[in-house]
């Protein structure tokens, strides 16, 4: 059971508790679905390289999308109604499908990068020119709004609207939640931007993947930890944010 507190702050700290009690199980539930991820991730190069660029982007985004969805409602789980992980491992398939969906949707990047291959002229016009600042922007913005969407669709079956109303409801909560955002899109960046430049590179494979494999687990353990701030965040957003919907606990759904 999360332990709310009763000073400010208290849900806050008593959940990111509650995940240090319950790390193995998250880190076992982060572990397979970080190899899931990957494992789309190489089908879709694989593709890439055999001249199929726009198949291999259409797979990693739908691969990405569901590993990410599914491996959402399986730490909630964990976190929200204490099941182990064989448990947390069945899924909702109806509000993980949503989910994924969504985040496919809100895939602004993974969309940018298709777009290469069905205009390369249009995408290099609008990479180098000056509306891709105010592009970079707005996914994050977008990315804010929608940190909290995972809780939304899993734990209240909302959507973005929810999302986007609990993120900007108050401001203890957004200050909780940018941070998160900000710091995940950076290192999330930088990490891909690593494996890419491993994988392009023409390093013999037996040295290549120390260097690769290192990339991923950082990747699983951002995520992870990721994955805690912003349902910490959820959980300790104010009653009058948080009534619009009644918060159920996963073993109650």
């Amino acid at each position: 059971m999360i332990d709310e507190g009763g000073r400010p702050g208290g849900a806050w700290w008593g959940t990111v508790r509650t995940a240090f009690g319950v790390g193995w199980r998250l880190l076992v539930v982060q572990v397979v679905f970080s190899a899931v991820g990957v494992g789309g991730q190489w089908v879709g190069w694989a593709l890439q390289r055999a001249g199929m660029g726009l198949a291999g982007y259409v797979v990693m985004l739908l691969s990405g999308g569901l590993a990410a969805a599914w491996g959402w409602s399986a730490k909630l789980r964990i976190l929200d109604g204490g099941h182990g992980v064989a448990a947390a491992l069945r899924p909702d398939l109806r509000r993980v499908g949503r989910l994924a969906v969504w985040l496919v949707v809100l895939g602004l990047v993974g969309l940018l990068e298709v777009l290469r291959y069905l205009d390369v002229r249009l995408y290099v016009d609008l990479v180098v020119s000056s509306a891709i600042l105010p592009i970079q922007l707005g996914a994050l913005y977008l990315a804010f709004g929608a940190a909290l969407l995972p809780m939304a669709v899993l734990l209240e079956g909302r959507g973005f609207g929810r999302a986007w109303g609990l993120s900007h409801g108050d401001w203890r909560t957004a200050l909780r939640v940018l941070p998160v955002v900000l710091v995940h899109s950076f290192l999330s960046a930088m990490l891909e931007q690593v494996q890419l430049v491993e994988l392009a590179s023409h390093t013999p494979p037996s040295e290549l993947l120390p260097a690769y494999v290192l990339s991923c687990v950082l990747a699983a353990l951002l995520a992870l930890v990721t994955t805690v701030l912003l349902y910490a965040a959820y959980r300790s957003a104010p009653r009058r944010v948080r009534r619009a919907a009644p918060v159920p606990r996963l073993q109650e759904i």
